[in-house]
């Protein structure tokens, strides 16, 4: 049994996500898992039978020491999109996995990430430029299909499920501060959809922003939580349709789980990207883009730092336009009344374009990990 110490960027759900389905399949294999983390990835880590979690801001160079103290301790780091881990990690002379979901979005990657044990690029979004980039540099690449929790057969419910993902990233946008798209898409939602024909409607984002919106939206059919990640899943599959904003993981079990998806505006940098790409796979039939209504920006290749202020600046008009409210909130509609129309193109393409990138890569990450391990004399 090996000791692993898990570590995910705190940038909303999508690095924690794609790591709770790492250690869901590492756990089966007793392995002992500890987790160190901070915000959104502590609030579902939290939610995860790990055999002890560290609350460290591993993005504040004053936690460094209390990281190091937990890391000295394993056989191995796996980290999800956290560099400061790896870091760390790399200084002590320990084994080092890195996951990357966002392999196609990098304009860099610091060198000591290059240089880790084993590297796994995520394949999704089109990404044959930062291969030629970066690819060379990696010691120990390993290509998987998209990284997804498993999603067992169940029967739909007469319920929508609506999600915003993590809602924020606090060293990068904070939701209330930065931007207010989970209160004005709420807003959107509850005046311009006929919510009656659904017995349950889940509004699904981080605890600080669902319990805000709690506050704010007292006389709703709306039940608004932060949902575990297995009872997230769960949810999804069950429902009749979701309503996502275009994020990596929830994206990504749309697609699995052939539950018929109605892609919201994006919410941040890497979405507006991904929707666009979506689109060009037919894989967002039924999407409504902040280019629909507002000039379209070029963010590919942009530094990161900027791209998100140019998404944010165009959130900021669309929160004080309330023509393009309108228009946004006449478009979801629509969708919604012809979902029968557009919801089996859905279900076809994305069961398609899953199985073009080799279906799940989720056994195939946790068996180079293991065999990481034995090559190490790991057990």
């Amino acid at each position: 049994m090996a000791k692993l110490v898990l570590a995910a960027e705190n940038f909303a759900f999508g690095p924690i996500g794609k790591l709770l389905d790492v250690a869901d399949l590492l756990k089966e294999q007793t392995h002992e898992l500890v987790f160190a983390g901070f915000g959104t990835s502590l609030e579902l880590a939290r939610n995860f039978p790990f055999n002890k979690i560290h609350e460290i801001d591993t993005d504040n160079p004053n936690s460094n020491s209390a990281l190091e103290s937990v890391i000295s301790q394993a056989d191995m780091l796996i980290s999800s999109m956290d560099i400061q881990s790896i870091l760390v990690a790399k200084k002590l002379g320990k084994l080092t996995t890195w996951i990357d979901c966002l392999f196609w979005f990098w304009d860099s990657i610091p060198d000591q990430v290059l240089d880790v044990d084993l590297f796994i690029r995520e394949r999704l979004i089109e990404d044959s430029e930062n291969e030629k980039k970066f690819g060379p540099r990696i010691k120990n690449l390993l290509s998987v299909g998209p990284i997804i929790g498993r999603i067992e057969n169940t029967i739909k419910k007469h319920q929508a499920l609506i999600s915003y993902g993590g809602a924020e990233a606090p060293y990068w946008y904070k939701a209330g501060r930065d931007t207010n798209y989970p209160f004005i898409m709420t807003n959107i939602l509850q005046k311009n959809i006929d919510w009656t024909l659904f017995d349950r409607i889940i509004v699904a984002t981080n605890e600080r922003v669902a319990k805000e919106l709690t506050d704010r939206f007292k006389n709703t059919p709306f039940e608004f939580a932060c949902l575990p990640h297995d009872t997230f899943i769960k949810e999804l599959s069950q429902s009749e349709i979701i309503l996502i904003t275009p994020g990596l993981v929830t994206a990504e079990l749309s697609f699995a789980s052939k539950t018929p998806t109605i892609f919201l505006p994006p919410s941040n940098n890497s979405q507006y990207l991904q929707l666009d790409e979506f689109r060009k796979y037919g894989l967002a039939p039924a999407s409504v883009h902040l280019s629909d209504f507002m000039t379209k920006l070029d963010l590919r290749g942009m530094p990161l730092r900027d791209s998100t202020k140019e998404v944010l600046k165009q959130l900021s008009e669309f929160e004080q336009s309330q023509l393009i409210q309108t228009q946004v909130g006449t478009s979801i509609n629509n969708l919604m009344l012809t979902r029968k129309k557009w919801s089996d193109e859905f279900i076809s393409n994305s069961s398609k374009f899953l199985d073009s990138l080799g279906g799940n890569g989720t056994p195939a990450t946790v068996k180079s990990i293991n065999q990481l391990l034995t090559v190490n004399k790991i057990k």
